[in-house]
């Protein structure tokens, strides 16, 4: 790889440019506040203004006391260290060196986490970002019928538009993926009520997030056996044991666990030998294009046989032709979703287009075990 110019290696490693980007902008929003109540304030208020010096410095020096009195001190702290890292990131850039150094670096990450933790809890506080989209969950025999169950998946709709997997990774390295995930459960539960009478509400959740006493509090209001917990199959899981209690005390209760992404790694099958998941839902990976791989489809129909053998049933993810489509129903896979039946979109339109179609009632998946 040729050599770069410090600026270009930032961008590429931690994206400090937009990091400082977005640093400034928070302040010129600051200082436009200010702006706007300046003119807000009476004729004397203003002329006392006027009268004041105009040397920055002085005037920042004649203010301190009230930030001091206004700011709590972890929140200076983070405050000056913000700045500190956004220093260090324009003397490596102005000093026109080649390559950025350890400190440069790591102070743009610093900076690019810090600068996405406000925007994360951003969403958090006003949620006016972040739009739930749903995707049908169909019985395979039954396409065109009524959804067995909607997956929820989150959107969010900034500018330039990033995928869900981006905010929670970074939500993570901000130390705030609990939070976005409790959020994103609550806005989902929000359409519950707006759901038919059988389907079932899917939400994906990391495991340290489902044994989380909010997310026992924020379910204990709702009919349990209206909703399917999916666990990702590549978060690690260090607590199997708790994990597992927690589980079971939801159990009790009518909800339902799916291990989601199974088929996509060695740690799928833990999750399912660990914690016995009444649905086990196969990775698109493994899905798309079965119809052309024999290996596949003969991986599938063990895995029909296994899902029979505990008492469990599968749902094929990413299903996106009829080719596929009649594979799977060859080798009994029971449920699916993909582009083939409907892409996810907003809630309320799709309970509105799924509410309005006469079709029969699919089989429902009562014949999953609730304990």
């Amino acid at each position: 790889m040729g050599r770069r110019r410090v600026s270009r290696e930032l961008a590429a490693a931690s994206l400090p440019l937009e990091s400082l980007s977005s640093l400034i902008r928070s302040w010129r929003r600051h200082w436009d506040e200010v702006g706007a109540i300046q003119r807000t304030l009476s004729r004397p208020a203003r002329e006392r203004l006027d009268g004041l010096t105009a040397d920055i410095e002085t005037a920042l020096a004649q203010t301190r006391h009230l930030f001091a009195l206004e700011f709590p001190p972890g929140m200076v702290s983070e405050l000056r260290a913000q700045l500190d890292d956004a220093l260090t990131v324009i003397e490596a850039m102005t000093n026109g060196a080649d390559r950025p150094t350890p400190e440069s670096d790591a102070a743009s990450r610093r900076l690019a986490a810090s600068q996405f933790a406000v925007a994360v809890r951003d969403v958090v506080a006003a949620g006016e970002t972040l739009e739930m989209h749903l995707q049908p969950i169909v019985a395979l025999d039954k396409p065109l019928g009524t959804p067995v169950g909607f997956e929820a998946l989150a959107r969010f709709q900034t500018a330039p538009y990033e995928p869900p997997n981006v905010w929670l990774e970074r939500a993570s390295q901000a130390g705030l993926q609990h939070v976005l995930e409790l959020t994103c459960v609550r806005a989902a539960l929000a359409h519950l009520s707006a759901f038919p009478a059988t389907p079932y509400l899917a939400v994906n959740v990391s495991p340290e997030t489902l044994v989380s006493a909010e997310f026992e509090r924020l379910v204990s209001d709702i009919a349990a056996d209206r909703l399917v917990v999916e666990v990702t199959e590549h978060e690690v899981v260090r607590e199997y044991d708790l994990l597992v209690r927690v589980i079971g005390g939801l159990r009790e209760r009518g909800l339902r666990l799916a291990v989601d992404d199974a088929g996509a790694g060695f740690a799928s099958f833990r999750h399912v030998l660990e914690l016995s998941p009444e649905i086990i839902k196969l990775d698109t990976h493994l899905i798309r294009g079965v119809s052309e791989d024999r290996s596949r489809e003969a991986l599938i129909r063990s895995l029909v046989a296994f899902a029979d053998d505990v008492g469990a049933v599968l749902i094929a993810e990413g299903i996106e032709s009829r080719a596929d489509l009649m594979t799977l129903r060859n080798a009994r896979v029971p449920f699916g979703q993909g582009y083939l039946f409907a892409h996810p979109g907003p809630a309320p339109s799709i309970l509105r287009r799924k509410s309005s179609r006469a079709a029969p009632r699919q089989r429902t998946v009562s014949s999953i075990r609730s304990a």
